[in-house]
């Protein structure tokens, strides 16, 4: 009886270890799913933030390329500026100086005509003279011849 009470407390000992050992087996079971749900999710959400990294990395690598080409057009477009507003302060200044020429020229050339005018009026008044006295010494040599 002794020797069946002592089998049969090792037994409950047992029964109770083996309780003792699957409850904490159960618990590390499960304290083992939920690790290896937070590590899924873990890797879900790096997998997702490599993509978003990826995706960024697209997109600032498209809007350097852009940048760059709209600094490439704007240092073209100033260029140009600069070139229209120098090719614009060129005109202006020669259109300046063919006016100042124009207006010299044009006073020149009044000038010019306005001589001109009084020499073809002097010239004019000689001929008419000078047909005066043609008249005079033609209507002269006709009386002689009429004598």
């Amino acid at each position: 009886e002794e020797q069946s009470r002592s089998s049969l407390s090792n037994l409950l000992r047992a029964v109770e270890g083996s309780k003792a050992g699957a409850r904490e087996s159960s618990r590390s079971a499960q304290i083992e799913a939920r690790l290896r749900a937070e590590i899924n999710s873990l890797r879900d959400d790096r997998d997702r933030v490599v993509q978003e990294s990826v995706q960024f990395r697209r997109k600032l690598s498209l809007l350097e390329e852009e940048n760059r080409l709209t600094k490439s057009k704007l240092s073209k477009t100033m260029s140009e500026k600069l070139s229209l507003e120098r090719d614009s302060r060129a005109a202006l200044s020669l259109a300046r100086s063919l006016d100042s020429n124009n207006h010299s020229d044009l006073s020149y050339y009044k000038r010019k005509c306005s001589d001109m005018g009084d020499r073809d009026k002097a010239q004019q008044q000689e001929i008419a003279d000078l047909r005066g006295q043609l008249a005079a010494l033609q209507q002269a040599q006709k009386k002689r011849k009429s004598y």
